[in-house]
């Protein structure tokens, strides 16, 4: 099987295309060639490699004739965004299954947990009603091409930093769980949110693929089996850097008061959702289960980012 990888080189990628090459299968990398891969591996050597700035092609109109040009069998388009990339990718193709990755926060705020793929979806935020525009479009309203969506939740591995304890970027809530254990949480810290490792994102991607008559239609959430509410993750990393567990507990207003408004904003934008998903669909159609465990993903994603970053 011939498979096009468009972004193949990022998070997912950096999992998919060697998996893909192992099994395989004829694997096509199209990426602006600015970056490396998260992750050595010889399987690399094999790959076609294709260099394309997506945008300047989408904006020349030429982005989708350049995919079919290179005769694939399957796409993955890990890196679609709105519905008019979409469109112009299936207008150039005919007949063959694509699977785009989309997003958790195409659901919007959940109403009943875990959050099952037939749930009502009201998404906010340009990027998430985008995701849910894409899907529609590509299970529902095109018939040029069969179609899966794979909805990762908060995408971790060794590389980049995961989603923290307080539901965003700050890295100095990890320098503060490292030192001393403490960490400053809004509320009583019940909120959740829901990571994935991202070589289990990318075995499902894979899933689909090679199993098309069962995925084409369908979408999959993707994330680890249990998800964290901020103040068992909090506890949970401060133990693993040798600490008994300093949790500061204050209302909305005052962890706004106390922490940079753009991480205040992204701990609003995570915990918000209510984020906490069931994966029995993926289990049941696909015979998939994620095999990283959700204290394993974050763990090792941040003991990567430390040794990157602080030692």
């Amino acid at each position: 099987m011939r498979v096009v990888v468009i972004g193949g080189t990022g998070h997912i990628g950096t999992y998919l295309v060697p998996s893909l090459m192992k099994a395989g299968h004829d694997t096509v990398v199209i990426s602006r060639g600015s970056r490396q891969a998260y992750r050595d591996d010889p399987a690399w050597q094999d790959v076609e490699m294709v260099i394309c700035d997506r945008e300047a092609a989408e904006h020349d109109g030429r982005f989708g004739t350049e995919v079919a040009a290179l005769r694939p069998d399957e796409v993955v388009d890990l890196t679609c965004f709105t519905p008019q990339q979409a469109r112009q990718l299936v207008d150039a193709l005919d007949g063959q299954h694509v699977v785009q990755t989309g997003s958790v926060w195409s659901y919007g705020p959940s109403t009943l947990v875990p959050t099952t793929e037939d749930a009502p979806k009201h998404p906010y935020g340009q990027y998430g009603i985008n995701k849910l525009a894409i899907e529609q479009y590509l299970t529902q309203e095109q018939d040029r091409v069969r179609a899966s969506v794979v909805h990762p939740g908060h995408i971790s591995g060794p590389g980049w930093m995961p989603i923290g304890p307080a539901g965003n970027l700050d890295p100095t809530v990890i320098d503060s769980l490292r030192a001393d254990g403490s960490c400053l949480l809004p509320d009583r810290g019940g909120e959740t949110i829901h990571h994935v490792h991202a070589e289990d994102v990318a075995v499902l991607h894979q899933a689909c693929l090679e199993q098309p008559d069962a995925a084409a239609g369908q979408s999959f959430n993707s994330v680890c089996t249990q998800a964290f509410t901020l103040r068992g993750y909090a506890e949970v990393v401060a133990r693993h850097f040798g600490h008994e567990p300093r949790l500061e507990f204050v209302p909305w207003d005052v962890f706004t008061g106390r922490v940079h408004s753009e991480h205040a904003q992204t701990t609003l934008d995570h915990i918000g959702r209510a984020p906490l998903y069931s994966m029995d669909k993926a289990r049941t159609v696909l015979g998939f289960l994620p095999q990283h465990d959700v204290s394993e993903t974050v763990l090792e994603s941040i003991d990567a980012w430390v040794a990157a970053n602080r030692n």
